[in-house]
């Protein structure tokens, strides 16, 4: 069928430009953000009404707008940023003021309320699907309130690939703290449904060297993740050819499982590299075992003519002109100290591993210390209490964890002299990664974390749907330091954790204190886990808008809590996990599609020697 070649109306034109720059909720609340702090803001205050998209507001104290220019900065290719071509070539700023306010004016209801220092009242602008409805004037201290609501209230296709109110809400929180540690002089306070969520003052050190800046951001990262983990925060700085790199670098043990704990600012722009991750990961060395990234915080300064910041519509991403410059500089400059926890961590697997710093494992706290802390921050907690004293026949484990014995399984390892059914089949061990068993006709081959894998998410979907978990308490309890994102995650993750079997309680934001893990759970450092097992719920989430958080939790709990290759186990503890495999409703692969054992029937053996 022929078509004609159109031109598209205006409005269509602009829905679609929109959504290049504003593709969820976040998008605008990072673009609005950005203009604040590029027109100079020392104080920022957000506020959120019900949901990002729903509505929320961006007041700043900054320069303002004048008011012959309000409606002007609601039109396409509009901006103060620019006055000639070459200025690309030199952006000193976060973007384009004023080409993403059109953008968001074209697929919501915008209301900008702009007073220039010396002006007696703010002009005011109200937008409706980009078009102006409405210019008075109202009173405002200097300064610039932007307010959004009704997101994508015009384009409802758009709302069907959102991610889930609360976390979209929470990637908010993330996009606040990294802001906050680019830009430590300005106070930020983030308040959603009248509750103050974060509420950080201006950090007035004097910043004239790489030291006395670190130590400004290191008060910043006080801030934001608690005083223990910051102070253990490990200083790097280096320069090199117009190039600048400082960072604040965490302890191996603080290694996450995914990339979530790494903060990237290149000339304060919050960006994602992979570069930058490689160098990082790169300096870090055998510190860190297989799948395990560091956590860190990175500026990076960068001549405005050596970057280009216009290579991804929403500005995630930037192209230096030099990459092996930055590359070298960064892993160099982040090696030096971490030179001197070479010899505690230079093994090939750190897990099990002693490490040199402690665990962060502290006595109980009384009971009115604790009851004063969660009375004062009104949170609930999470699970019931449970007896700190050994249950009975409990077994120490890695002096940290108490194990229930479970009938199912045993609850040490079996003795080489255990009674073995003449009818059951040999079990090996190769490479404690594979688990070989001889069945009729033929071998199975059976990879024991993904085996293990598909049994705990089974089990984790039946715990979820009512059964509750056994949970195993710890002999003295875990203070975990998480981000605000992470903390809220906790609290809305909680009762699906209790039903695992994990017993947390908030200590404060954002503290969690941990008391019990599953029973199940192998590993010896639980608060890891359980930053591991947020981290890929987040990262899940946060890629595909998926609003099923249930399920991402089964499947990072299953992978998290699931022996690993490299494990050694008993014959008693592979005969249960192949019993139990098979007593699944899918044994044949994991939730990842990853298939948990191979058979080589005998016929093929017999073929390859020769015996067919």
């Amino acid at each position: 069928m022929e078509r004609s070649i159109r031109r598209l109306a205006p409005e269509i034109a602009s829905r679609i430009a929109a959504g290049e720059v504003i593709e969820r909720p976040l998008s605008a609340l990072k673009e609005v953000l950005e203009n604040a702090l590029d027109a100079g803001a020392r104080a920022i205050e957000i506020r959120v009404e019900g949901s990002l998209d729903r509505s929320f507001t961006v007041a700043d104290d900054g320069v303002g707008i004048a008011p012959a220019e309000l409606e002007l900065a609601l039109e396409r290719h509009a901006t103060s940023k620019l006055s000639e071509f070459d200025d690309l070539d030199r952006l000193a700023t976060l973007g384009f003021r004023g080409e993403a306010l059109p953008s968001i004016a074209a697929v919501s209801r915008l209301r900008i309320a702009s007073r220039r220092r010396g002006a007696v009242a703010a002009d005011v602008v109200v937008a409706e699907g980009g078009e102006v409805i409405e210019r008075s004037q109202a009173p405002r201290a200097p300064g610039t309130t932007v307010e959004v609501s009704g997101l994508f209230y015009n384009t409802p296709a758009r709302r069907k690939f959102m991610n889930t109110p609360a976390g979209e809400l929470r990637s908010g929180v993330k996009l606040v703290e990294c802001y906050g540690l680019a830009y430590p002089e300005v106070a930020f306070r983030f308040v959603v449904d009248t509750r103050t969520r974060l509420d950080w003052p201006a950090v007035t050190v004097a910043a004239d060297s790489p030291e006395a800046r670190l130590e400004q951001r290191r008060e910043r990262a006080l801030a934001i993740w608690g005083a223990r983990h910051a102070q253990q925060l490990v200083a790097a700085w280096g320069e090199r050819d117009g190039l600048t790199v400082e960072a604040l670098l965490g302890l191996p043990e603080h290694a996450r499982a995914t990339r979530e704990g790494q903060v990237f600012l290149v000339n304060r722009r919050w960006i994602q590299s992979p570069l930058l991750s490689h160098a990082v990961r790169q300096a870090y060395g055998n510190l860190l075992a297989a799948g395990r990234f560091p956590a860190c915080t990175v500026w990076l300064e960068v001549p405005a003519a050596r970057l280009d910041v216009n290579v991804h519509p929403t500005k995630r991403e930037v192209r230096f002109a030099e990459d092996d410059a930055v590359r070298s500089l960064t892993a160099g400059a982040c090696a030096r100290p971490l030179a001197s926890l070479q010899p505690p961590y230079a093994v090939a697997d750190t897990r099990g591993a002693e490490s040199p710093w402690p665990d962060r494992v502290f006595d109980r706290p009384s009971l009115g210390e604790s009851a004063a802390g969660e009375l004062e921050l009104g949170l609930p907690t999470l699970v019931d209490r449970a007896p700190l004293s050994t249950p009975e026949g409990g077994v120490a484990v890695a002096a940290q964890i108490v194990a229930i014995p479970r009938p199912d399984r045993p609850a040490t390892p079996a003795p080489v002299t255990e009674h073995v059914d003449p009818d059951a089949p040999e079990l090996w061990q190769l490479h404690r990664t594979y688990i070989l068993a001889s069945v009729r006709g033929g071998l199975v081959i059976v990879d024991q974390h993904a085996a293990h894998e598909r049994i705990l998410y089974e089990e984790a979907h039946e715990r979820m749907s009512g059964r509750v978990g056994l949970s195993q308490q710890l002999l003295f309890p875990t203070l975990v330091d998480l981000s605000q994102s992470q903390f809220d995650l906790v609290l809305e993750l909680g009762p699906w954790l209790k039903q695992l079997g994990w017993d947390l309680s908030p200590l404060g934001p954002p503290t969690v204190v941990v008391r019990g893990v599953p029973a199940e759970l192998t590993a010896h450092a639980p608060g890891q886990v359980l930053q591991d097992i947020l981290d890929g719920v987040s990262e899940a989430t946060g890629k595909t808008g998926d609003q099923d958080i249930a399920e991402h939790l089964a499947r990072t709990y299953a992978c998290h809590a699931a022996v690993r290759a490299g494990d050694v186990l008993s014959r008693a503890e592979m005969r249960w996990l192949i019993d139990r495999l098979f007593s699944t409703t899918l044994p044949h692969g994991d939730p990842h599609g990853r298939p948990t054992f191979v058979r080589l029937d005998l016929d093929e053996l017999n073929r390859r020697f020769g015996r067919s």
